[in-house]
């Protein structure tokens, strides 16, 4: 029953209908706002706008990188040529300031594209313009075309090794005009001092002490050096004179000079006196030894002469066996107040010493 009553309700809704005059609704109609079947003008845009973006996305991901321009090469061109159209001779003036040097060949080819028949190529000059930040490229364009890719590689080649070759003169020349990095030396400091000259070992020694912070010294003197050493070196003075010591210091290969100079004040003569008494209680003023020959060990020979008719008075080799005063001509002792020659000869002498010493020798 209520299925079908709702079934009678829905045919008289649908069935239902009012009468009306066509007259009046055509007047009506003519009084309401004419709708728009088209596309306003921002929609066009925004749907133009669309197909752009999507073209050159598209074009931008399928198109090779090489033909992708430089947006900053473009603006920088651009503002050039602008610049060159306002002020031609302001243009040709800052062409005439660029420097040889700043021209760049840019070869643009792909070697492995065996399609490349032909390839630009392009010169860049770095030119001033006050109006930019950086300044402007001017670029100047070439076409050549080869008749195959063989030709066209070997062109590549060529002009590859000879902008290698450039940049590698170019970098000697830098390095010619820079010439050799200074590093910083570390100068070794030398301090020397001097001793007073001993007679410890029979010989006269001069010692030189270095302070330094040196691990290697050289050593040089007008004289004979013994015993050097980086804490010092010996000085034998023989001859009464003024020495210079020169100590040349190295260090991290770096090097520093200092001198000294020292006096010895008489000649070296074995340490020997000129009077004797064989009187005397003390031993060593009864007899007559060098007193070097006693301290020292060399081999010698020592003569006592008489001045009057160079006769030999004396003779010995051993430095325990002195001369007392007695003439061995005729085994008395000799004059009081006479001075007798003496002489030793060396046989093992030091470095640069001489072989023969002399004196005089008196009797008191």
């Amino acid at each position: 029953m209520k299925d079908q009553f709702e079934a009678k309700i829905k045919d008289l809704v649908e069935e239902f209908s009012y009468d009306y005059e066509p007259k009046a609704w055509e007047s009506l109609s003519k009084k309401l706002p004419q709708a728009n079947t088209g596309l306003s003008w921002l929609g066009k845009v925004a749907i133009a706008a669309i197909l752009c973006i999507g073209l050159t996305a598209i074009w931008y991901n399928f198109s090779p990188k090489n033909d992708r321009p430089n947006h900053a090469d473009r603006i920088v061109k651009n503002k050039f040529q602008n610049t060159e159209q306002r002020n031609p001779s302001a243009s040709q003036k800052a062409q005439k300031n660029t420097k040889p040097n700043t021209n760049q060949n840019i070869l643009i080819l792909d070697p492995n594209n065996a399609a490349n028949q032909s390839w630009t190529q392009m010169t860049q000059e770095v030119v001033a313009d006050p109006e930019l930040n950086l300044p402007p490229v001017l670029f100047k364009q070439q076409e050549i075309t080869f008749a195959d890719t063989n030709e066209q590689l070997n062109a590549y080649t060529d002009i590859k090794s000879q902008h290698d070759a450039e940049n590698l003169a170019n970098d000697q020349i830098d390095h010619q005009a820079l010439g050799p990095v200074a590093t910083p030396c570390k100068v070794p400091k030398i301090i020397l001092d001097a001793d007073a000259i001993n007679y410890e070992e029979g010989t006269p020694r001069i010692h030189i002490n270095a302070e330094n912070t040196s691990a290697d010294i050289t050593w040089s003197a007008n004289g004979t050096l013994m015993n050097q050493t980086n804490r010092g070196v010996d000085l034998l003075a023989f001859q009464g004179q003024t020495y210079t010591i020169t100590a040349v210091a190295q260090l991290d290969g770096c090097q520093s000079t200092e001198k000294i100079k020292v006096t010895a004040n008489e000649d070296y003569n074995l340490l020997a006196v000129n009077a004797f008494n064989p009187a005397s209680r003390d031993e060593r003023n009864a007899t007559f030894m060098p007193y070097a020959l006693t301290i020292r060990e060399v081999r010698f020979e020592l003569l006592i002469i008489d001045p009057d008719n160079g006769g030999l008075v004396f003779k010995t080799t051993d430095a325990q066996n002195p001369w007392t005063g007695i003439d061995q001509r005729n085994g008395q002792p000799v004059g009081a107040q006479k001075a007798f020659i003496w002489k030793v000869t060396l046989q093992q002498m030091l470095p640069n010493e001489k072989t023969t010493y002399s004196g005089t020798i008196v009797r008191i």
